[in-house]
């Protein structure tokens, strides 16, 4: 629990500046609650090594968090995880939306993503 914490702390710090684009403009770091409830309730993820990449999952893309940065502190296979869904922002914004519905690499534990709801209200009771 302690290094899911950790992860949590370092991406709130990485996007403590940024709002999301609904029409409250709220933190971002709501975004990443509701992530990692949607991977722990509808997911049934429990391990942290999944829900690690989860609360990153938009550092690199989306602050000035490198990869050496993150591999130093999150290891490897999570920063590996966190390069999968990260977009590449070199390319048009149509070729990015298709890599996303790309099927990711089959090598992972958890279940399969496309039974889960794309978003929730942090406020809702997922259970």
């Amino acid at each position: 629990m302690k290094q899911l914490t950790n992860a949590l702390s370092f991406a709130a710090q990485k996007h403590s500046w940024q709002r999301r684009k609904d029409e409250a403009e709220t933190p971002y770091i709501n975004h990443l609650f509701d992530v990692l409830r949607t991977l722990v309730h509808n997911g049934r993820i429990k391990d942290e090594t999944l829900l690690k990449p989860g609360v990153l999952h938009d550092t690199v893309e989306d602050t000035k968090t490198t990869e050496e940065e993150l591999r130093s502190r999150f290891g490897e296979e999570v920063t590996s995880s966190v390069l999968e869904v990260t977009n590449d922002k070199s390319l048009r914004k149509i070729e990015r939306k298709r890599l996303q519905i790309e099927p990711l690499p089959k090598n992972r534990q958890a279940p399969e993503p496309s039974n889960w709801p794309i978003r929730f209200p942090i406020s809702e009771d997922p259970s």
